[in-house]
């Protein structure tokens, strides 16, 4: 397709167009000139009824007397007769009928996969590349073309978000190595993926017009890496989020689109709007690199006339138009050549891989796993949440029943508990969260403490209390956690989760999940705590000290740390060394360590690689992760480890110079199974940073003075050269923070003084 020669044919009218939703979910095409539009719907988690039914089939509701309510309960109870009404049942009939037209399926039924808090869990980027996959083959079947939400990366930076489940990680190395394993998966298959919610869409408060002021490192070092790796992993869209970053909306804010996104790390795709997130004007934000707005139908008119005006250029218009083409014509080459079984096997799988892979061992004093001969009786709620409400709520009847994948004995039966010698009593705590609100507070619901309470009064040290926490995120446990004795987290787990749940539960796998967020004690300990906004105004006032990062430097204990879980067998790690302890920027740090599981149970564990600077000039966490590896090991076996870290992943984004810097001298590693957890600790020397951190004129007066030989050597030369040493006096008394540049703008004539240092090392 001669793309510049079609933008060449295309008027003002038209190429405006491109750049504007034609309909809720679809763009807008120049039928005319070979142009079609593309379809997009949520899809991180599976195909999202409401969303595609609210696309195709409005028309014809209305047009045969049916409501639009009547059509949201058709999407809603799809797979539900007792829920629908007679007239509801006939209008699903005929979107059943039409969806097998268009997929050519004989069953209409889509996958309801794990969120990314799950795929986080699993600490395994094949398992996640494989889900992405399977979504992109899903999307095959119903024509979409784009796949929004694939994946959602904002930073788990606070509990109580109405949408944490969604995002993968605290911590931005995580969730950008495995999140980019999505977007890969998504494209393989030739759908295009869409990383969302760029850049800091982190809570649903006051989300359409909150302004988050958030610190440049913060920035760079937390909330931009997860989105500049799913952009390295070729991921084809970008969604810009509905809040303001700094006083400015993201779909207006220049830096954000263009400066960083398209100028310096060259994201070739179209930037489309969150759904109504452009509430200016059109021109402006296509200005600042916003290129589809959505959703539609979108009034082009403000696109012309910033063209006119002067607040775009043609250049400006084309280079949106030729993004929005690209897409466009990427998405027209997608077809599917994989039957229904073939396509539902495979989605299945990856389900369940996730779900087993991602469910999280919290506590197991000797109750897990569940022998065939112990009675298993259940209290409350008997079945699983598979999703959360909002964009990523999935519709399916692809479900396994808890109480037939298990040997349930009774249920809510107390009596039947108190007379049984050995029972062990199955409790699952289900929580709803959905997009658009936040939760009130982390506490379980009522009905879940009041049933625990009960269990706890009549328990004895022969009957055992298992909780599952189904949940968006964590709960505070404190009041039940030593009475309790397992304590399994499934988050929400998809259609394939009561089938992995119980297979963890019977000893048939044993679990591997990782906590991919730090469990607190109780909410007030969160790092971002005192930052949640009363209005529209939110200070991230914690800065790069998120998750495990805010703890460790505040010396605040947690429940369960980041990098947690356990399993049924036991790993040791040892002979954690590295090859060479003294590198220069560029080196590869080159870690070795064995892993030997010495249990019972063929297993997996994930071993992770925290680094930490000794003394620095910034202020750094204790340590952050930036290395890991999940790997299966039979009972008995072991194996040698090999990890390979750049020296240039130490760096820290520098506000003064506005850049990453590296700082040369001593780093520790570390090297456990969580970051509480460590197992075996080594050092390496780094011999040569960033010429910003050496010794010399960009030091500060009070680093300066530290050196005995180098501030006599200073102090001689101003005197020499006839410059005001009471300069240098009053800044080493009343600012001793300022630079020798600072002091002296001339200070690049202080040659003996920068030659002395140039053979200075820090210490």
């Amino acid at each position: 397709m001669d793309i510049s020669g079609l933008i060449n044919k295309l008027d003002n009218n038209e190429k405006a167009s491109l750049l504007c939703g034609a309909s809720s979910f679809r763009t807008t095409g120049v039928p005319g000139k070979g142009v079609p539009g593309v379809m997009m719907l949520d899809g991180g988690t599976g195909i999202n009824f409401e969303q595609l039914f609210s696309d195709l089939y409005v028309s014809y509701a209305k047009e045969n007397g049916y409501t639009l309510s009547e059509l949201d309960n058709a999407s809603h109870f799809f797979f539900d007769d007792d829920k629908l009404a007679e007239h509801e049942i006939s209008l699903r009939d005929y979107i059943r009928e039409d969806l097998k037209a268009l997929t050519g399926d004989e069953i209409i039924s889509p996958g309801c996969y794990p969120p990314g808090i799950v795929l986080g869990s699993t600490w395994n980027p094949d398992v996640v590349r494989e889900v992405g996959e399977a979504l992109g083959y899903e999307a095959q079947r119903y024509k979409i073309g784009c796949l929004l939400g694939t994946p959602n990366v904002n930073l788990l930076r606070e509990p109580r978000n109405g949408r944490f489940f969604e995002g993968y990680s605290e911590d931005p190395y995580l969730t950008g190595r495995l999140s980019s394993e999505l977007v890969k998966g998504v494209e393989s298959t030739g759908v295009a993926s869409n990383v969302k919610h760029y850049a800091a869409n982190n809570l649903e408060i006051n989300r359409l017009w909150i302004d988050e002021h958030i610190s440049q490192r913060a920035l760079r070092e937390m909330y931009l890496p997860a989105f500049k790796e799913c952009v390295s992993a070729g991921v084809s869209t970008v969604m810009a989020a509905y809040p303001s970053v700094n006083g400015k909306k993201c779909v207006e804010n220049r830096e954000l689109l263009k400066d960083i996104l398209k100028d310096e790390w060259g994201f070739k795709g179209p930037v489309m709007t969150d759904w109504g997130a452009c509430t200016g004007k059109t021109g402006d934000a296509v200005s600042a690199g916003t290129d589809i707005f959505m959703p539609g139908p979108w009034d082009p008119s403000d696109i012309l006339a910033a063209l006119s005006d002067g607040r775009i250029t043609s250049d400006q218009l084309d280079d949106a138009v030729r993004r929005v083409l690209e897409l466009t014509f990427k998405c027209g080459k997608i077809s599917s050549d994989l039957c229904y079984e073939d396509y539902a096997e495979r989605g299945d799988r990856a389900a369940y891989k996730a779900a087993s892979e991602g469910i999280v061992l919290l506590k197991n004093d000797d109750v897990l796993p569940v022998s065939s001969d112990q009675p298993l009786m259940a209290f409350g709620r008997i079945s699983l949440r598979d999703c959360g409400s909002g964009s990523a709520q999935v519709f399916t009847d692809r479900h396994y029943d808890l109480s037939v994948c298990l040997n349930i004995t009774s249920v809510n039966d107390m009596r039947a508990w108190e007379r049984s010698s050995s029972a062990v009593a199955l409790v699952i705590c289900s929580l709803p969260s959905a997009e658009g609100t936040d939760r009130a507070d982390l506490e379980m619901d009522g009905k879940t403490k009041e049933i625990l309470r009960k269990l706890i009064s009549s328990k004895t040290s022969d009957r055992k209390i298992l909780l599952v926490l189904n949940v968006p995120g964590p709960v505070t446990l404190s009041e039940f956690i030593d009475d309790i004795d397992g304590v399994l987290l499934t988050y929400y787990p998809g259609m394939m989760g009561v089938k992995a749940l119980s297979d963890i539960i019977t000893g048939r796998v044993s679990p591997s999940g990782k906590l991919t967020v730090t469990w607190p004690l109780r909410y007030e300990d969160t790092p971002a705590f005192l930052n949640y906004p009363d209005g529209k105004i939110c200070n991230y006032g914690e800065g790069i000290f998120v998750g495990y990062r805010g703890y460790e430097k505040r010396e605040i204990k947690p429940l369960f740390p980041f990098g947690f879980g356990l399993s049924y067998s036991s790993f040791k790690i040892t002979d954690v060394k590295v090859v060479e302890d003294r590198l220069k920027k560029g080196d590869e740090i080159v870690l070795k360590c064995s892993l030997e599981n010495e249990g019972p149970y063929d297993a997996s564990e994930v071993v992770q690689v925290y680094i930490g600077d000794v003394r620095s000039r910034l202020r750094k966490p204790v340590k952050e992760l930036r290395a890991f590896g999940k790997y299966f090991l039979k009972a008995g076996e072991s194996r040698e480890l090999t990890f390979r870290i750049s020296t240039s992943d130490l760096a820290s984004f520098d506000e003064d110079y506005g850049k990453f810097l590296l700082e040369d001298g001593l780093y520790e590693i570390f090297v456990g199974t969580s970051s509480s957890d460590i197992s075996g600790k080594t050092t390496v020397m780094l011999l040569e940073g960033d010429e910003e951190y050496r010794l010399g004129t960009g030091s500060s007066v009070e680093e300066i003075r530290s050196y005995e030989d180098l501030w006599k050597i200073l102090e001689d030369e101003i005197t020499a050269l006839g410059w005001d040493i009471n300069a240098l006096v009053a800044a080493s008394r009343y600012v001793p923070s300022m630079k020798i540049s600072e002091v002296y703008p001339n200070a690049s004539e202080l040659k003996g003084f920068i030659k002395a240092c140039s053979g200075k090392k820090r210490v």
